[in-house]
């Protein structure tokens, strides 16, 4: 739909959109108004799944890919304007109340055991967007901005994250040393039994060197894990204070499904994608080295997470400014529609194989098999 790689010379061409994102903490008020005009419980209870895989994935291919990149010109400008970092913050605000809300939801009683299930599910899908806004923000050099990024980890429990992404992934991207770059022929399950816990892993180690380096033991107030881990604390004792035990476990479950859609979201972003060993080295992480997907929609809805090979050749660059760059490989959907497909391995591995081998021009050299040194 969308002309390729237009420049654009004077605005952000999606500047008045970006509030698309606001949609996503939206769900939950949504299906409360549903509830009270007296819609069927188990039609609520899978309203957020199938908002996110049915209707993201045919938006996404209705308003089709857009590869229009900001001019350099104005990229600077874009940098420094406020209004991105305040919708991060709004939205963040309105996700840690959409959160309470659906804890008093479950609490209520209106739903039966596998339809608070099913909710909360679909829920840890739609909520799964704060640890993007911590991503983006946990990227940041100002300090307001890194400890938003750890108040918005810390609503769904993901506080290591900005840790372990910044001083692990980000160094060992594509190659078998990263614990959250998939492995060609690897399932998304076996995948989440290594990525989560070597995540988390990482995470804890590397805090602790960085304040053994400070003369700082673990437990100190500077252990940036701990700070966002204290804001999941206060958050579940706030939860079980208001809504009782039912509504924490509820919003435990709404924490395991968002751990578990990021390594999703890990999973399509490097899939079978390795950074070849050169004289006895590997070679700089390049556009090639991530999956990118273009389309319009869910770009909108993810803060432009899908254009993933610009963010690891620029990892300081806000989402409003990255490009959709040449030499990246280009997955067949945005993330809900290729979410979908992993979620059933026979049917991911025949769809992402083919384009897989295509953009590595059939050098199983460039494939990260695990078995490389």
């Amino acid at each position: 739909m969308f002309a390729k790689r237009i420049s654009v010379h004077d605005v952000d061409p999606r500047r008045a959109l970006w509030p698309a994102g606001l949609s996503m903490p939206m769900v939950v008020p949504l299906c409360l108004a549903a509830l009270t005009l007296g819609a069927p419980s188990w039609a609520v209870a899978v309203t957020p799944l199938f908002l996110l895989f049915g209707l993201c994935t045919a938006l996404d291919h209705v308003f089709g890919r857009d590869h229009r990149n900001v001019s350099l010109e104005i990229v600077m400008g874009l940098e420094d304007d406020p209004y991105y970092r305040r919708l991060l913050f709004l939205v963040t605000g309105l996700f840690g109340l959409s959160l309470l809300l659906a804890c008093w939801i479950v609490s209520s009683g209106v739903f039966g055991p596998l339809q608070s299930v099913l909710f909360g599910l679909g829920l840890g899908l739609i909520h799964a967007p704060l640890v993007l806004i911590g991503h983006e923000l946990g990227h940041a050099r100002s300090l307001r901005d890194r400890r938003m990024a750890r108040v918005a980890l810390g609503l769904i429990g993901y506080g290591h994250f900005s840790i372990e992404h910044n001083s692990g992934h980000h160094v060992h991207v594509a190659t078998p040393r990263d614990p959250a770059s998939a492995r060609y022929g690897e399932s998304l399950y076996r995948f989440a039994m290594r990525e989560i816990p070597g995540v988390l892993m990482g995470a804890l180690r590397a805090e602790r060197a960085r304040l053994a380096r400070r003369g700082l033991v673990f437990w100190h107030l500077q252990n940036t894990i701990l700070q966002s881990w204290l804001v999941t604390g206060l958050m579940a004792l706030a939860i079980l204070a208001a809504f009782g035990p039912a509504a924490l476990a509820f919003y435990a479950l709404i924490c395991a499904s968002v751990w578990f859609t990021i390594s999703m979201a890990n999973y399509t972003a490097h899939y079978g994608l390795a950074r070849r060993m050169i004289d006895g080295r590997r070679e700089p992480c390049r556009p090639e080295h991530s999956w990118n997907s273009s389309f319009f929609f869910s770009n909108l809805l993810f803060f432009n997470l899908q254009r993933h090979s610009d963010h690891h050749t620029n990892a300081q660059k806000p989402f409003q400014t990255l490009s959709d760059v040449d030499g990246a490989p280009e997955l067949p959907s945005g993330y809900p529609g290729v979410f979908a497909l992993m979620l059933v391995p026979p049917l991911w591995y025949a769809v992402i194989h083919p384009i897989l081998m295509q953009a590595i021009d059939g050098d199983e050299t460039r494939l990260n098999t695990g078995r490389q040194a």
